[in-house]
């Protein structure tokens, strides 16, 4: 008898238990945890007032708002989210995000990525 042992999936994220790690990129530079499962990125990211991302994607994310101010610009729009909001940004559209000058934001966000 052969018997298969599979990974479990992962349900309950413990991001109390992850480490922080350095998130390097233009214009939004900060920390992050990072956890894939099911074909899905799922991120606590913290970044520093002033924040303005400088590269524009084209993946789409949702995500909830913990703390702080995240803008998600557009080419013809910007939509302000605050503290206890959500936002879904269509993988259709290219966006980049920017923050308070003055204060950190923390935002929760998934996405499609397979684990590296």
């Amino acid at each position: 008898m052969t018997v298969e042992t599979q990974t479990p999936t992962l349900v309950g994220i413990d991001f109390d238990a992850m480490p922080w790690e350095k998130w390097v990129k233009a214009g939004a530079d900060g920390r992050v945890k990072i956890a894939y499962t099911q074909g899905f990125r799922v991120r606590l990211m913290e970044l520093p007032a002033g924040f303005d991302e400088q590269e524009w994607c084209t993946r789409g994310h949702q995500g909830y708002v913990l703390s702080g101010e995240f803008t998600i610009l557009f080419d013809d729009r910007a939509v302000s989210c605050r503290p206890g909001m959500g936002f879904i940004i269509p993988g259709t559209e290219r966006h980049r995000s920017r923050g308070s000058g003055t204060e950190p934001t923390l935002v929760y966000v998934i996405d499609e990525v397979p684990a590296p």
